[in-house]
C-alpha cells in the first residue's frame, strides 16, 4: 500500500504506524493523530468506532486461517478441522482486540476447551514453526518453508476489513492503492488464492 501511495504523481509521503489494536488506531484517526486506518474487526468483538469516521469495507469476511509446522499431521490436509488440533495449545496475541475472546468461543463451539497463550504473532509464528504451538494466521501471510497456513474447515472465524478516515474524501484518495495492494498479495498467497478460487462469493 505504501509502496503504491509512494508512486503516486506526484507522489506522496506517507508515514506509518503500526498498533495491534484497533480500537486505538481508529481513536488516533478520530483525534487526528492519523489520517487513514486499516484496521479489522473480529467477528463477534464489534469495534468502537468515534463518532463522525467515515469507514469504507474493503473485504466483507476475510477467513483466518491457522499457521502449524510444516512437519504437523494436519498439514498435510488442504483445510484442518478444530478437532485435529483438539490438543495443541494456541498462541494469541490478546491486544488484537476481539482476538482472543473469538478464538475461546470457536473452540468452545467446537466442544474444546480452549489452551491459550499470549504471545505476539512475530513468537507465535516462530513457535509454530517448531510445533509448540498453533496460531491463526492471515490468509495473506507469506508461505515459509517450516510453517504450513491452512484453512479451517467451515472458516469459524472471519474478520471484517475497513479503511477508516475522518471524511469520506480521505477514504477515496487512500482506498484504491489499498484494495490494489491486498488483492496483489492475495494472489501471491497459493492457500489462499485456492480459497478465494473455491468461496468467490464469500469475501
Amino acid at each position: 500500500w505504501l509502496r503504491r501511495l509512494r508512486a503516486r504523481v506526484p507522489p506522496a509521503d506517507p508515514t506509518l504506524h503500526v498498533d495491534a489494536s484497533a480500537n486505538a488506531l481508529l481513536r488516533m484517526v478520530a483525534e487526528g493523530g492519523l489520517d487513514l486506518a486499516f484496521v479489522h474487526e473480529v467477528e463477534g468483538s464489534p469495534l468502537r468506532v468515534p463518532a463522525g469516521l467515515s469507514l469504507r469495507v474493503l473485504v466483507q469476511r476475510e477467513p483466518q486461517f491457522v499457521s502449524l509446522a510444516a512437519d504437523h499431521p494436519a498439514a498435510a490436509r488442504h483445510e484442518v478441522r478444530l478437532a485435529d488440533l483438539a490438543k495443541e495449545r494456541w498462541m494469541v496475541d490478546s491486544t488484537v482486540d476481539g482476538e482472543w475472546d473469538a478464538l475461546c468461543r470457536v473452540l468452545r463451539d467446537a466442544g474444546i476447551e480452549p489452551r491459550l497463550l499470549h504471545g505476539d504473532y512475530l513468537t507465535a509464528y516462530t513457535l509454530a514453526a517448531t510445533g509448540e504451538v498453533v496460531t491463526v494466521s492471515q490468509p495473506t501471510a507469506r508461505p515459509r518453508s517450516d510453517l504450513a497456513i491452512r484453512p479451517l474447515r467451515g472458516d469459524p472465524i472471519g474478520v471484517r476489513l475497513l479503511l477508516a478516515a475522518r471524511t469520506e474524501a480521505e477514504l477515496e484518495d487512500g482506498y484504491a492503492e489499498l484494495a490494489d495492494a491486498y488483492w496483489e498479495v492475495a494472489a501471491q498467497s497459493p492457500v489462499y488464492r485456492a480459497w478465494l478460487e473455491r468461496s468467490p462469493a464469500s469475501v
